[in-house]
């Protein structure tokens, strides 16, 4: 059914997309229309090649809603799987084994998360086709895992922050602006900042409006802008029309790789001149805001809102990796005898 409440613009939107996908669902239960398998009309015991399995996995992901960056992933590592197999990936789907697998992972050890990565994204497409083709060819979880190490985007006390952003508004105001929306709204820099335009700034430019599918976490996304961050981007946002875009000034943006590259210019600057360390990043912003209100609020639901997580575990892990949970700052909640 092409009923997406996710991706609605406004919560009552939202709320009537819901109703009616409950109504539909309902109405399929009764009827049992919802026993119709319509993901394929190929038989079970049809000969299905690795190579057809992968290549029509591959074209279903790069047809759905993912990101640019996460599609040329999947095509990278379906052309390299195609030549490192060769001519035996006309052999038939269901006889994929899980040496196979591995002797193509171990071309990847530079590193484990490197190796986790391209065992994911091979584990995208074989998931996929096992669905596309009512198959079971379990080969992936046979392979070896290796535990990825974390990154850490250190964060920035207070006294560097400030001097990180002058510098920044000095040399490249569009990168001053993204950071500083980064860190006073918990917005993502790539996909969820580089896409503002004027239609996201709403009551006066003291929120910014997402919906389901202009965010990671799928949600319709309301967050407060403070009044620093809305000083900085008044005369800049408040000249936008809905559709043109708050650091190109017309409808398109800017590509998805344009705030890295210029993060990566001004890094190599501002270490030279020592003001960043390695390890701080165009994200240690949005940390360095998680950290800070954390500490203020000790509100785990506050923080988990800000950052538009979907999961309470994720907001758990994203502090924990952050160092916030250590112990001095336990040691004043342990009980007492």
């Amino acid at each position: 059914m092409d009923i997406h409440p996710n991706k609605a613009k406004t919560i009552s939107e939202r709320k009537a997309l819901l109703s009616l996908l409950e109504r539909e669902i309902a109405k399929a239960i009764i009827s049992q229309k919802y026993r119709e398998n319509k993901t394929s009309s190929v038989k079970r015991n049809s000969k299905i090649t690795i190579e057809r399995a992968l290549s029509e996995s591959l074209q279903h992901k790069i047809d759905s809603n993912i990101s640019p960056l996460y599609k040329r992933n999947l095509k990278r590592i379906y052309n390299s799987f195609k030549d490192f197999m060769g001519k035996s990936m006309q052999e038939e789907f269901i006889h994929l084994n899980a040496g196979d697998i591995q002797n193509f992972l171990n071309s990847f050890v530079s590193s484990n998360t490197y190796y986790m990565d391209k065992r994911r994204d091979l584990g995208v497409l074989v998931s996929k086709a096992n669905s596309l083709f009512d198959m079971s060819v379990d080969v992936i979880k046979k392979t070896d895992r290796r535990k990825p190490k974390s990154v850490l985007h250190q964060i920035y006390d207070e006294k560097q922050i400030h001097i990180i952003l002058n510098y920044l508004k000095n040399n490249n105001v569009n990168l001053y602006l993204c950071c500083l929306i980064s860190y006073g709204c918990f917005l993502r820099p790539h996909k969820e900042i580089r896409k503002l335009k004027g239609k996201h700034f709403k009551n006066d430019f003291n929120e910014i409006h997402l919906s389901g599918d202009e965010n990671k976490s799928g949600r319709v996304r309301v967050t407060p802008i403070p009044n620093y961050v809305r000083e900085a981007i008044y005369d800049k946002a408040s000249k936008l029309l809905p559709n043109q875009n708050l650091f190109t000034g017309t409808s398109d943006y800017f590509n998805e790789d344009y705030f890295s590259k210029a993060w990566n210019r001004c890094a190599r600057k501002m270490k030279e001149i020592g003001i960043l360390n390695d390890k701080q990043t165009i994200y240690s912003f949005r940390h360095t805001a998680a950290v800070n209100v954390y500490k203020k609020t000790k509100d785990l639901h506050i923080l988990q809102q800000l950052l538009g997580h979907s999961d309470m575990i994720v907001t758990l892990k994203y502090l924990r990796g952050l160092g916030v949970h250590n112990t001095e700052e336990l040691r004043h909640v342990m009980p007492e005898l």
